[in-house]
């Protein structure tokens, strides 16, 4: 018969795993992204190209080259002769990690990924529709990117009141990884309804190809180290979560009005859809008393998957751009996400946020995220000689921009972990600068780079650690070339 501290001791044990095992399956069951640990999108499906890029992505009003589609189908009737773009980018993401009950906790990520940004094909039909010109084109786009990549330790301690008291101490190492991407196909067309007013409609049809997997997986490794007393105790957890071939259909539809020769507004819309995925999960935890070899090891494996419905919410964005002569031209954006409508929905009809993972039908915790906005400004100015008629091999021209970027967050107290949090955004900031150069009217060369800074963001990155916060610094660096024929 084991005597009472020995039976106390184990049952204090019996109820760390169970604590373990329960939040294990509960990050499983969440079946969000990442489950308890989530890290939004990329705030808004955007356009592409460097020359956007340099402007800090205000586009829609201007929209005039082959990337129009991303930006406003409508732009898409101003191409004058057929053209192909295509666009890659660079990116290192800097996270600094700090979380004010850990100091210990505080850590440096650096994340580097390159990608096939873009890729289109768009031309001017030979002949009109009804007197007016009309433009089709057939584009591929990265819309959303989910590289992300930290490692973390971090130590907790406290004593039990017990009789006599019992020390607890956990010294643990994270390490997080997220890959993927979704991309889409996208054949688009415009036409004009009056000379200064066109519109257009992007088809975009979500599918992996040899190009891009529409695809992303999220992977937790934790080890730690737990002292019991003086009983030490390894432990081990490995959760993994992946959705493929992620498939649907939604539509962008844009207008753009030419208001006079200085002027032009334009509308996007990206409507709202829900599309499938293969859904898989595994979860591995052990844990091992290494005081207590008569104390028989624990090791829980769970597999499962299933079809998930997967839906993204409606954008709408707006565009204005001045140009004040034939050099200067200045561009404003802005957009709305409402995105309240990010959520995945399992084969028993629940429903979860990919926000912050929690769970819809739980009244207490379901967060009402506010609608995201962004507002960007740009800028653009082309080296025109001023000698008229002077047929030039190059022509220069230099951009940049500023931009303001909400994205969505539940901003709920790491502290009270269970509560509701209040929906508001994270802000970021960004900048950028850009150069482009025309050559023999038959090549435009464009490179641009964005820098992005978010201060005291992604909290719902790691729940329950008190003071959770991350200082975010992106650096972008786009290069985009479009042939004229």
């Amino acid at each position: 018969m084991s005597s009472p501290s020995k039976t106390v001791l184990h049952r204090l044990l019996l109820t760390l795993l169970l604590c373990g095992a329960t939040h294990s399956v509960s990050a499983q069951g969440s079946g969000a992204l990442g489950g308890d640990r989530s890290i939004p999108p990329t705030p808004v499906p955007v356009g592409s190209g460097a020359r956007a890029a340099g402007m800090s992505n205000a586009f829609i009003a201007i929209a005039d080259d082959a990337t129009a589609a991303s930006w406003n189908p409508a732009g898409l009737v101003q191409l004058e002769r057929p053209e192909i773009a295509v666009a890659g980018s660079l990116t290192r993401m800097r996270d600094r990690f700090d979380a004010t009950a850990h100091p210990e906790f505080g850590d440096l990520a650096t994340e580097d990924f390159s990608d096939l940004n873009f890729l289109s094909f768009a031309t001017p039909l030979p002949f009109t529709i009804f007197t007016r010109n009309a433009t089709v084109s057939l584009s591929f786009q990265r819309k959303f990117d989910f590289d992300r990549a930290f490692e973390a330790r971090y130590a907790t301690g406290s004593v039990a009141a017990l009789t006599p008291p019992l020390a607890i101490g956990q010294f643990s190492r994270l390490r997080f990884d997220q890959e993927g991407s979704l991309s889409t196909i996208s054949p688009a067309f415009a036409i004009e309804v009056t000379h200064r007013l066109s519109v257009g409609v992007a088809l975009n049809l979500w599918r992996s190809t040899f190009l891009s997997e529409n695809s992303w997986t999220q992977s937790t490794h934790t080890d730690g180290l737990t002292l019991l007393g003086g009983s030490p105790i390894l432990s081990r957890g490995i959760s993994r979560e992946s959705y493929e071939d992620f498939s649907g259909e939604n539509f962008t539809a844009g207008l753009l009005w030419k208001v006079n020769p200085r002027w032009s507004l334009g509308l996007r819309y990206d409507s709202a859809f829900s599309g499938a995925a293969d859904y898989t999960s595994f979860d591995l935890e052990a844990r091992l008393n290494l005081a207590s070899p008569a104390f028989t090891p624990l090791l829980n494996v769970n597999r499962f998957s299933e079809e998930r419905r997967i839906h993204l919410p409606a954008t709408w964005a707006v565009g204005a751009a001045w140009r004040a002569n034939d050099r200067l031209t200045l561009a404003l954006d802005i957009s709305r996400t409402g995105w309240n409508g990010l959520y995945v929905k399992d084969s028993r009809g629940r429903r979860f946020s990919l926000v912050d993972g929690t769970d819809w039908s739980n009244g207490a915790q379901r967060t009402g995220f506010d609608p995201a906005w962004t507002v960007r400004l740009g800028a653009e100015y082309t080296f025109i000689p001023r000698e008229p008629g002077l047929d030039l091999p190059r022509l220069w021209t230099l951009r940049g921009g500023l931009s303001y970027e909400e994205e969505p967050a539940s901003n709920r107290s790491s502290r009270y972990y269970f509560s509701r949090g209040d929906g508001t955004p994270d802000v970021f900031y960004g900048a950028s600068v850009g150069v482009g150069v025309l050559l023999g009217q038959r090549v435009n060369l464009d490179l641009a780079w964005q820098l992005r800074y978010g201060p005291d963001v992604n909290r719902d990155l790691n729940p329950g650690v008190d003071g959770f916060n991350d200082d975010e610094v992106r650096h972008r660096v786009m290069l985009s070339a479009v042939f004229y024929f």
